[in-house]
């Protein structure tokens, strides 16, 4: 298997052909003074899992790329840490490339503690609105030291070697980019600053250290905008390696901003997107130097056909090693099929970089890798364990219960497991969540978990099933409460009923009809049922007391609706409350302006939280030590209902 072959990248050889790439998470690492160890315990879990190569999180070398929670480095102190985590992840084989980039002008400068301002090529405004400073050239070679100073220091404390950052809009690409630079100096000359810095760092790292280099395969954005364009990005990758500087070559897409959602694709993308543009990549650079193709890999057969195709060397398996850090590993053992599929939710990693530490839908270790190993104690004796309710929440539960050796039984009212998440079969792309189900109930059948279908429990169950522990993940009953005056002239219905068409338990056609949508959750649920009613066919209005709509997703999932609402026809009305239901007529009332609307639509859907079916909860603490996960706690996501039961299962 190609994969898992080794690779030399200039000095030195990968194990294989799986690569980490440079990815937000726990920037705090960088920060003067905290010990970084969430970050090092994250990237050793996936160096202990077999990864070939792994690219840290992007390193700032100058203190004018600065935002929040992003930090610079002080030199003694991130030297520690770079001998530390190398020495970590050189133990399990991996080797470490440390990402250098510079923001230039991107986002904003409010967060600095000088307030300096954003420093770029040509004085141009920021995707976010703010105004730069034109670099002088002094200030330009001050930039360019800065790039070989932190790479010195990188390599003299046990890295590998350095990747520079010349994509997702930053400065080095702002650098070859019209719509960034401008200057009729030197600098405005063609690659003239990425070559200059290109040889710097060399020279910083010297010949027996690896030197790589990202580029966006596209930058979405027309000639007459400032664009490149694929083509001349291609050509520009090609450049820069017939300079013989550089060891390999990375990529992604885009020029930051909206252009995540792209590059970084959620479950609404499809796997693999971009590997057409790295075949005509690789075949613009000519086998210069090894490839790293990316975009949403996610298992390791679609790995296996993009080297076996010949479109790159190495395979980018970021997402799909968030996922499963083990993937590497499961491929060598024969144990492929147990891999834990990325999902493409992105609802725990990317969407969280902003100003959250990451984790994953369906992966609770990730960022608590040190907690779980302390947790992961032999059991003192194997105890007999019940679960109530089979959604994500009592799945998890059961599952890490009985890989801890417990004596599990699930019981579930439904005829099948997932709860309230098997509800996405009705919603398109989003059903790919489902996967995350599908897993964990293979691994309940691998761990012989006894799974008890349309089973109801009640006090007297338990009684006689006499459990030593019970966690009861019994979720949540969907509501149609609106709290306003309503004469009952218009039909209200629960979001479950809306994705499913029914009303009173029976189907019913939407085509053609009109729906109001109350939405007092801005979330990922509330823009699921959106889809779903405009994909059985019913024209949508949104009213909701937020400022916009979805204020509560994601930006990359955010960023695919805002595009998809024009698409769809719906009409979103925000910082908006439902007043009355009267006389076949729906009033709702501006926050600010005070205007009042009256419109007549066919049915409205209740877009509040579901209430607690925690009823059980109080008379089993009585009978058994007892705990609780999912939306029994309080409703929210498929993501909080995993990690409460991954923690109830490791407490039991």
């Amino acid at each position: 298997m190609k994969l898992l072959s080794p690779l030399k990248i200039g000095p030195i050889e990968v194990k294989n052909r799986v690569v980490s790439t440079a990815h937000s998470a726990f920037t705090d690492f960088f920060q003067p003074g905290a010990t970084g160890e969430r970050y090092m315990a994250y990237q050793e879990r996936r160096a202990e899992g077999g990864c070939g190569l792994i690219i840290l999180t992007a390193m700032h070398v100058h203190h004018t790329s600065q935002i929040p929670t992003h930090y610079v480095y002080e030199e003694r102190d991130i030297a520690g840490k770079f001998q530390q985590i190398s020495e970590r992840l050189h133990r399990h084989g991996a080797k470490v490339i440390s990402q250098l980039f510079h923001f230039g002008v991107q986002f904003k400068s409010d967060a600095r503690d000088d307030l300096s301002p954003l420093w770029g090529f040509s004085g141009t405004a920021s995707l976010e609105g703010e105004a730069s400073h034109e670099m002088t050239d002094a200030e330009i070679e001050e930039v360019i030291d800065a790039f070989a100073k932190t790479a010195s220091i990188a390599v003299k404390n046990g890295i590998d070697g350095v990747e520079l950052h010349g994509a997702h809009g930053y400065l080095i690409q702002q650098s070859f980019s019209p719509f960034a630079n401008r200057r009729t100096d030197r600098w405005g000359e063609y690659l003239y600053f990425a070559k200059t810095l290109a040889k710097r760092v060399r020279a910083a790292i010297g010949p027996d250290k690896v030197m790589g280099f990202r580029i966006s395969i596209d930058d979405f954005l027309r000639p007459q905008d400032g664009g490149v364009g694929h083509e001349q990005l291609c050509q520009i990758a090609a450049d820069m390696m017939a300079t013989g500087l550089f060891d390999y070559l990375n990529h992604s897409e885009g020029k930051g901003g909206a252009d995540y959602a792209r590059a970084v694709g959620s479950y609404r993308h499809p796997m693999g997107e971009w590997l057409p543009l790295t075949r005509s990549l690789r075949q613009a650079v000519g086998g210069e130097v090894p490839l790293i193709g990316v975009g949403k890999i996610v298992t390791a057969d679609h790995a296996e056909q993009a080297l076996q195709a010949g479109d790159c060397d190495l395979v980018g398996m970021t997402r799909a090693q968030i996922s499963d850090p083990d993937l590497v590993r499961k491929v060598m053992t024969g144990q492929q099929h147990r891999i834990r599929v990325c999902t493409g939710a992105n609802q725990g990693c990317i969407d969280r970089t902003s100003t959250l530490p990451i984790t994953c839908i369906h992966n609770p270790e990730v960022g608590e890798e040190n907690r779980f190993k302390a947790l992961d104690i032999p059991i003192a004796k194997s105890k007999k364990v019940l679960v109530i309710g089979g959604g994500p929440a009592g799945m998890k539960a059961a599952e890490i219960a009985a890989r801890r050796g417990h004596d599990v039984t699930l019981a579930d009212a439904g005829n099948r497991l997932g709860g309230r998440l098997n509800l996405l079969e009705k919603v398109g792309d989003a059903s790919n969540l489902l996967a995350a189900i599908s897993w964990v109930e293979q691994e309940l059948s691998i761990l012989k978990v006894k799974v008890l279908p349309q089973t109801l429990v009640d006090e007297a169950f338990v009684r006689v099933f006499k459990p030593d522990a019970i966690v009861v993940a019994t979720g949540a009953r969907p509501s149609i409460e609106l709290d306003v005056e309503n004469d009952a002239s218009i039909p209200v219905i629960s979001s479950d009923d809306a994705v499913q068409g029914l009303f009173d338990g029976n189907k019913f056609d939407m085509k053609g009809t009109r729906a109001l949508l109350v939405d007092r959750r801005a979330n990922y649920e509330t823009a699921l049922v959106v889809e779903a009613l405009v994909r059985q066919g019913s024209r949508v209005t949104v009213i909701t007391p937020f400022m916009h709509f979805g204020v509560n997703i994601g930006f990359t999932h955010l960023t695919d609706y805002l595009r998809l609402l024009p698409e769809w026809k719906v009409e979103v009305h925000a910082t908006t409350a439902l007043q009355r239901i009267e006389g076949g007529q729906v009033c709702f009332r501006n926050g600010f302006s005070g205007a009042e609307t009256l419109a007549e639509f066919d049915f409205i859907v209740a877009g509040v939280h579901a209430k607690p079916r925690n009823e059980l909860v109080q008379r089993l603490s009585a009978l058994a030590p007892t705990k609780t996960a999912g939306d029994v706690v309080a409703p929210r996501s498929a993501l909080e209902a995993f990690r409460e039961g991954d923690r109830c299962g490791r407490t039991v």
